[in-house]
């Protein structure tokens, strides 16, 4: 699983706990700042150590440690942010549609179905319209989703455009209900 030899793990484990020990305080009020759920709270306080982990061994020293980690949980934070507001806004804008779901089905029924009339939408789609919205939707940006499919930027917006539009409709949300 991992590449290094155990000594260096070890080592490497050993400094991380240490790093995260001394910046518990920033990183804390890193995560105050942008969770206010304490679920979602979690998920960042874990994320940020997963990035913090992985950028370990870049850490070249031209700043402080603090000042590194601290970098890192706020472009993780914001990263995060942004990933939950897309998620919400896209499950506010699918329970609004001809299809409201009763409150007094469960989380995980009323998820499963909002996923269900999603994935029924998307593969209506043309393949071309429905790749760059699976991509759009995963957080890339359309730059990023020119590079990976070959497109340019222009056209990969104006097919996200079309497929938006076109789930739009087919979900049932009237102009006024985005």
């Amino acid at each position: 699983m991992w590449d290094l030899p155990s000594s260096l793990l070890v080592t490497r484990t050993v400094a991380f706990n240490q790093l995260l020990a001394d910046v518990a305080p920033d990183i804390e009020a890193v995560v105050r700042r942008y969770a206010d759920d304490p679920m979602d709270a979690d998920d960042l306080r874990q994320e940020i150590a997963i990035a913090i982990w992985r950028a370990m061994p870049r850490f070249e020293g031209r700043a402080s440690a603090r000042t590194y980690v601290l970098r890192i949980a706020h472009n993780r934070a914001s990263t995060f942010c942004l990933q939950r507001a897309r998620n919400r806004a896209l499950f506010s804008a699918i329970s609004t549609g001809d299809h409201p779901v009763s409150p007094s089905i469960t989380a995980e029924h009323e998820g499963a179905r909002l996923v269900e009339r999603l994935h029924d939408a998307m593969a209506r789609l043309p393949d071309g319209q429905r790749e760059v919205l699976a991509l759009a939707v995963a957080g890339n940006l359309p730059a990023e989703i020119a590079r990976r499919t070959g497109r340019n930027a222009g056209a990969v917006r104006v097919a996200l455009h079309r497929a938006r539009t076109a789930v739009r409709t087919w979900l049932g949300l009237e102009a006024e209900d985005r």
